[in-house]
């Protein structure tokens, strides 16, 4: 009796041969890609590459378009002034960073209240979730040509690195 039960601990014990996709699915990349560009806009004024590096029409110039757009370079301080030089104070920026987030959200000049930053949250918001879903029915209705597409990409040897 002891015996059986520890044979069928045994057996459910057991797991499956299968190794885990560690590559990079190119469908998920542009579906956070689509979802960071909407906030990315609607908080910053700016798309992710533009966030990330500060780099507009082609060159650096971070906290030089007046505010309309804010990059990282500009929230850690890398304004207009060189890197070597040191910061001034980090509490008038951050709230003048706040401000600007606040006016990029609210749509609005100078002034505007909680009700216009919370009603323009709510777009940005609805796309989000449309966008979900769009890729979530979208990779259903496409499963059997991604199937075949990522076979061929097993074939170029390609398949532990990449899959759509």
């Amino acid at each position: 009796m002891i015996t059986g039960c520890i044979q069928m601990a045994r057996r459910k014990q057991k797991r499956s041969s299968r190794k885990k996709f560690t590559g990079v699915n190119v469908l998920s990349l542009a579906e956070g890609y689509i979802q960071t560009n909407i906030w990315t806009e609607k908080l910053f004024r700016t798309n992710p590459f533009e966030f990330v590096t500060g780099i507009t029409d082609g060159t650096y110039n971070p906290g030089q378009d007046g505010g309309a757009t804010i990059s990282i370079p500009e929230i850690i301080g890398f304004g207009s002034r060189s890197f070597n030089q040191s910061g001034g104070n980090f509490g008038t920026h951050a709230d003048n960073l706040a401000g600007a987030v606040a006016r990029n959200i609210a749509d609005a000049g100078s002034t505007y209240t909680t009700y216009d930053v919370g009603l323009g949250l709510l777009m940005p918001s609805i796309q989000t979730a449309l966008v979900g879903v769009g890729f979530k029915w979208g990779k259903k209705l496409t499963s059997k040509p991604r199937a075949a597409v990522n076979r061929q990409i097993k074939m170029l040897g390609l398949g532990q690195m990449v899959r759509i």
